[in-house]
């Protein structure tokens, strides 16, 4: 204050009152000044962040909806060049209903997106869809005031919300819960685990002193073929087709359970016992950070914003639910396919990675047992699916970036495990006791591409692109095993009555050398056909109307678990036939069972995403990262709609939404 002011006060309190007030707007004004130019910049760049959010929203939403537009046509085995009037209107509705649905659950309790702001453009959008939105937000208001009134829903309610107070109490109900799946089915699986345990049974025999036919006759590297350019000269009989780690593991406990029993059997049902445990400690600690975010996550109270509340009990309720009745949920917990555990471990891994988010502002130390979680998850996906390695490096760097304060933190729990796993690997390869990955796996989009050409349109691939890939496929034998859902009959994968297409045995690391070049000039002349052998392998992945190529129900009940078994075979065989019957029918029906089917979920979480990008949550989309990078695997996969590529987004979305849900209320809170 002016020493004026304080002569006023003593002589004349009106002038000196009058004074005050003159001094307490022209302090606003300057305040209000100072703050325009300095938030001019924020402006522009909110402005930007906005219309980025709405690009890659429509983006999202045009992806989904080309993708159900084109499920009439590849289901037809038809061609994109008879894209019509019918698949226009596919695509017309579905961009319209999910762009629509976007907006609207971006827009929940959004005060900003009614338009009271002076922005014509959503303002004009808000308000034509103001009266949807009220009536959803009333009806959902009805629907908590009925749930409390109801006597039995209420009593559901305390239940669920004393249950759930702890994820030791969580694991202890979703471990009752699915306690039945173990005792009357015993465990799920597939052709990958009978390579496991022929691979380590061939290695033990081979240590044993054995002499087994190597480079002179059939092995176990030949059912998913491995080029002969890449064995060690010393023989040896592990890959790294299925994981090292995970094929010793599998393998290993099969080879114990042979020696004290006779049989694999037992070494199958206690490894699928192992992973529904682990599968219900890595679904109870997560629950437990989204739930409870401030008390899992221990954040400060006392910063001057509103708390991050608490999910309510119907939000528990439905998310245990979803666990305990989900059949893609329920089939996984003892299905010993890899991308089971992988799964379980990444929902581990994304809990951790929320509750880090959560953290960020204060940049405090993560709890030694987080960070001991954060690491064992790392390993456990690393071991359990080869894309992980680029998952872990892609979230090392952008977590160091964006959390500078805590980059220790993610050296030693995120790259340290990668470095120890890669450099451990690298290290046998060169050993030549295990033989690396066929580079021919990667390459299952291309190889969809040249025989679909070879089908389709023979007299299209040139002589040079001929000449360069006879040493390494069969052309005629590529258009004869051509399958627009699954690359692996190109890859000449399979155990009988294959076609052979892949000449692993005789082609050599330099033959390969002429594959890109070949597949480009291919291309070239042929882009309509590579345009429809891409989109034929992956549009299933976005299209609801799509039933899954191969379904998690299969892995209950295949000739494998079936036939190829000794004591699981005889187990409660009829219910076995009604479980995986029950859930392939459910999955079957059109709408009412799209929650049975894992693209449902994929389709939900890539809106969900897009909610968060148009409510400029930029940061919180940061630890969502590795499910859209999972995306991308699913469309570079060497199968279309293959639903055990999608249970980590299945698995995660129930927990996305209450993190969406709670962060709108803390929002609202914040005015």
């Amino acid at each position: 204050m002016s020493k004026q002011f304080y002569s006023l006060l003593k002589g004349q309190p009106q002038a000196a009152a009058t004074h005050a007030q003159g001094e307490v707007q022209r302090v606003r004004e300057q305040a209000c000044q100072q703050g325009a130019s300095r938030g001019h910049g924020h402006g522009q760049g909110r402005q930007t962040g906005h219309i980025l959010a709405w690009l890659l929203t429509i983006l999202a939403c045009a992806w989904v909806a080309l993708c159900t537009a084109l499920g009439p046509i590849y289901r037809a085995n038809d061609t994109i060049a008879h894209f019509g009037l019918l698949n226009w209107l596919i695509f017309i509705v579905t961009f319209a209903g999910t762009l629509g649905l976007v907006y609207l659950a971006s827009s929940w309790n959004n005060q900003r997106a009614t338009g009271s702001n002076g922005d014509q453009a959503s303002g004009l959008l808000a308000r034509g869809t103001s009266a949807i939105r009220t009536y959803c937000q009333q009806a959902y208001s009805r629907l908590e005031e009925r749930a409390a009134a109801h006597p039995g829903l209420r009593r559901t309610s305390r239940w669920a919300w004393r249950v759930t107070q702890s994820w030791q109490g969580i694991m202890l109900l979703l471990l009752v819960g699915w306690f039945w799946v173990w005792a009357t089915l015993l465990a799920s699986f597939g052709a990958d685990l009978v390579s496991q345990s022929r691979e380590v049974a061939s290695w033990l025999a081979t240590l044993s002193g054995a002499h087994l036919p190597y480079r002179q006759g059939p092995t176990v590297m030949d059912v998913y073929p491995t080029a002969h350019y890449l064995w060690p000269a010393q023989p040896t009989y592990l890959t790294d087709q299925h994981n090292l780690p995970l094929t010793l593991l599998y393998g290993g406990a099969m080879a114990l359970s042979r020696q004290l029993t006779g049989v694999s059997d037992l070494g199958i049902i206690a490894l699928a016992a192992l992973q529904l445990v682990f599968a219900a400690f890595c679904c109870a600690v997560t629950a437990n950070r989204f739930f409870q975010p401030a008390r899992a996550s221990h954040l400060p109270q006392d910063d001057g914003q509103p708390a991050l509340a608490a999910a309510g009990s119907l939000a528990r309720a439905l998310t245990l639910a979803f666990l305990l009745v989900c059949p893609l949920v329920v089939l996984s917990t003892i299905s010993l396919t890899k991308s089971p555990l992988f799964a379980f471990s990444c929902l581990w891994w994304l809990g951790i990675g929320y509750q880090l988010h959560l953290t960020r502002k204060g940049g405090g130390r993560l709890p030694v047992s987080s960070a001991w979680g954060l690491a064992l998850s790392t390993l456990v996906m690393l071991c359990s699916a080869k894309y992980a390695v680029y998952l872990v490096a892609i979230q090392v760097l952008v977590a160091v970036i964006s959390d500078r304060k805590r980059w220790k933190t993610y050296l030693v729990c995120l790259l340290l495990p990668l470095i120890i796993f890669q450099g451990g690997m690298t290290g046998l390869f060169a050993s030549g006791a295990v033989i690396k990955g066929d580079p021919i796996e990667s390459k299952g989009i291309q190889l969809q591409q040249i025989a679909r050409v070879a089908q389709r349109n023979p007299a299209g691939i040139p002589e040079s692109a001929r000449e360069d890939l006879v040493p390494i496929m069969d052309l005629d034998a590529a258009g004869m095993a051509y399958f627009p859902n699954d690359a692996d009959k190109v890859k000449s994968s399979g155990n009988k009555r294959k076609i052979v297409v892949y000449r692993w045995q005789t082609v050599s690391a330099a033959d390969m050398k002429a594959f890109n070049r070949a597949w480009a000039q291919i291309g070239r002349q042929n882009p309509t056909i590579y345009v429809d052998a891409f989109l034929a392998e992956c549009y299933g992945y976005f299209d609801p109307a799509d039933a899954a190529y191969v379904p998690m129900s299969y892995y209950a009940n295949n000739g494998y678990v079936q036939e190829d078994t000794h004591w699981i075979r005889y187990w409660c065989h009829g219910w076995r036939d009604f479980v995986a019957g029950f859930a392939h029918g459910w999955a079957q029906i059109p709408i009412l069972g799209w929650p049975a089917r894992g693209n449902f979920w994929v389709i939900a979480t890539l809106l969900l995403m897009a909610c968060e990008a148009l409510r400029g949550r930029w940061r919180d989309l940061l630890y969502q990262l590795p499910l859209l990078l999972l995306m991308g695997v699913m469309v570079a996969s060497p199968a279309n709609n293959f639903e055990r590529h999608m249970l980590p987004l299945v698995f995660a979305f129930p927990f996305l939404l209450i993190a969406f849900h709670l962060r709108t209320r803390q929002e609202r809170a914040q005015g």
